[in-house]
């Protein structure tokens, strides 16, 4: 039992933080925000609940998931959402737009930066960011000159523009973001919602009476013409700005389709009353703006339930994404893997058996949940794990802590628990660093040319395995030098077992990144039309086939031996990320996501780390603690 406390203790602790995070997501208010957020909609051609589209909104606008309003208070976003939809007069003023660039500050209303509350805080924090924050309202008295300077800089290639004109472009697009979310759910030009409904379904079955009697040639009612003709004009903008559907209609021939609120005037003209969906859209709007929380609260069942009972499918898309919002799995990875590294690191100097079990066992739980999150996010899209680079990243770090807990269990000696930390926390890392921020909706929909879940299950996940064993091989590498250098740790029995570690996953990537590589040009030939086009993703895939290839026959021939095959190994952690990573920021190419300049900076700052150990790792053994004679 004694042997087991540092295990049970770990796995409580990585327990009672998950749970205390899960809890805390739920909105604490009077209103049901956490059944609003459940709410189905449809937005960027994909369902997804209204507590996505508040997450992602705010991610965009300031870099995080809460807002923090005038008076210090902060929100979560769904909360922030209620308001930006159903009373926007007070979601104007909210200050939720951060802006770094200085230019851009300079044509705003100036804000006296917060003050720290100690000199110490405010020495090694600044002054304060309060001034990067803005409302809508202290933005739209200069927005023309913003979005036409946008528009000037959206004519350029980015690798041109200014960070002025970048901040501008970006700045725009949330603004008009932000205008036609509140125009979504209503266009606001009544100040009540169910009135507005009320007086459609009085006008509207007379003026259509009218426009019969105009068309046939008799006297006809002008005054319920033109009222009716107003409405019609409100509802067409109503149309052009709402950013998603809310209203999911009957599927046709098992096509189910979605229409905008705007829809209401249809169903009033066709039916001669509002449908369910719009009537309790309808009185959440007026109930919030009346403050009126036991109507909001009763409506909003009623509304899920119309909603959900058109879509079935969609409820359960929706309720399982807002689960994976609450449950964080890649953040609660990310403390899973610090508290692995941890473990792995004291396991060396104090009760090694133990914490080495502790960090086993903990790293197979912390697995479990970034397992989870890519199941989660498999059943919210429908397709196989990796669609676009950061969830490549997801998957690569998952691939490679699998392989660290399989060679943990074989060989026992703690390296596998600390690579598997290692690359669990920076790969994670890196994913959260690839969230694009006029993009952060990671569960986008399939690009075109991705809709084939047959070579997604294929060539994707073979070759992103490829990615995952090399990185694991050259992570070892570095283990090996930076703990041979600076503990004892690296004895002969050591080496010689990190040695056969590396070079069997460097066969096993040669595999994988081979193979990968020949199915990608069978889906080329499909795709395209042709197995080889030497676009920079091919050349860099078979880059990394050749780089495998020459390390195993580098030790096959006695050219490089202990040392020499981990440089090796350490410098296929470059050829990768620039196969994985580096080939698709170019710019050119069937596979180019475009260039992002501060991703480019990252990956350039890697690569300098990886030479910096690869130059130590040639320090004479004199200088290494540990006993390396070759």
């Amino acid at each position: 039992m004694k042997r087991s406390i540092a295990t049970i203790s770990s796995l409580i602790i990585l327990f009672l933080f998950s749970y205390s995070n899960y809890k805390k997501q739920t909105p604490k208010s009077e209103y049901d925000f956490d059944l609003l957020g459940r709410t189905p909609v449809v937005m960027n051609g994909r369902v997804q609940p209204l507590d996505s589209v508040a997450r992602n909104t705010l991610l965009a606008f300031n870099g995080k998931r809460t807002a923090t309003y005038q008076d210090g208070t902060r929100h979560k976003s769904i909360e922030w959402l209620a308001e930006v939809l159903f009373d926007p007069a007070k979601a104007v003023d909210r200050p939720v737009f951060r802006i770094h660039d200085d230019g851009l500050r300079a044509i705003l209303p100036y804000k006296e930066p917060k003050k720290q509350e100690s000199a110490i805080k405010g020495m090694l924090l600044g002054s304060g960011s309060s001034h990067h924050y803005f409302s809508f309202n202290e933005i739209k008295d200069v927005f023309e000159k913003i979005r036409q300077d946008a528009v000037e800089a959206s004519d350029l290639e980015d690798v041109h523009r200014t960070r002025y004109q970048r901040s501008a472009i970006n700045l725009a697009k949330n603004v008009m973001r932000f205008f036609n979310l509140t125009h979504t759910v209503h266009h606001g030009e009544t100040p009540s919602f169910l009135e507005e409904l009320a007086v459609l379904k009085s006008i509207v079955p007379e003026a259509i009476a009218e426009t019969e009697k105009q068309r046939s040639g008799e006297e006809f009612n002008t005054e319920s013409i033109s009222a009716m003709l107003s409405f019609m004009q409100v509802y067409r903008g109503f149309e052009a700005e709402a950013i998603f559907f809310t209203h999911p209609q009957p599927p046709v021939e098992g096509e189910q389709t979605w229409d905008k609120m705007s829809v209401a005037l249809d169903e009033i003209t066709r039916d001669g009353v509002p449908s369910e969906i719009t009537i309790h859209y309808a009185t959440l709007v007026d109930s919030y703006r009346q403050g009126d929380v036991a109507n909001f609260n009763e409506a909003l069942p009623k509304l899920y339930a119309a909603v959900t009972g058109v879509d079935a499918k969609a409820a359960s898309k929706a309720r399982a994404e807002q689960q994976f919002n609450y449950l964080e799995p890649f953040y609660l990875s990310i403390v899973g893997y610090v508290i692995v590294l941890l473990l792995a690191i004291f396991s060396w100097v104090t009760l090694p058996e133990s914490l080495s079990r502790a960090a086993f066992w903990t790293t197979f739980a912390t697995f479990l949940i970034h397992t989870s999150g890519i199941g989660y996010r498999m059943y919210i899209i429908g397709y196989a794990p990796v669609i676009n680079l950061y969830s490549s990243a997801i998957f690569v770090g998952w691939g490679a802590v699998l392989l660290a807990m399989v060679i943990e269990r074989l060989f026992k000696n703690g390296i596998g628990n600390f690579v598997a930390a290692i690359i669990g926390i920076a790969s994670l890392t890196v994913a959260i660093h690839l969230i694009d921020e006029t993009n952060t909706d990671t569960l986008e929909q399939m690009k075109a040319v991705l809709d084939s879940n047959f070579w997604l299950f294929t060539h994707v996940l073979i070759i992103t395995l490829g990615y995952a064993s090399t990185f694991f091989a050259g992570f070892i590498g570095l283990a090996y030098v930076l703990l041979g250098i600076t503990t004892n740790l690296i004895n002969e029995k050591m080496q010689k077992t990190l040695l056969s570690i590396v070079y069997g996953i460097v066969c096993f990537s040669t595999l994988f990144s081979f193979v990968g590589t020949i199915l990608g040009g069978i889906w080329a030939d499909q795709s395209w039309g042709r197995f080889w086009g030497w676009d920079p993703k091919e050349n860099g895939a078979i880059l990394l086939v050749l780089w495998n290839i020459i390390i195993l026959h580098a030790r096959w021939g006695g050219f490089a031996k202990t040392r020499g095959l981990m440089t090796m190994a350490i410098f296929g952690n470059v050829v990768t990320s620039w196969s994985w990573m580096g080939t698709n920021m170019l710019g050119i190419g069937l596979h180019s996501y475009g260039f992002m300049n501060s991703a480019f900076h990252y990956l350039l700052g890697f690569w300098v780390s990886q030479l910096l150990v690869i130059a130590l790792a040639y320090l004479p053994s004199k200088f290494w603690k540990s006993p390396i004679k070759a």
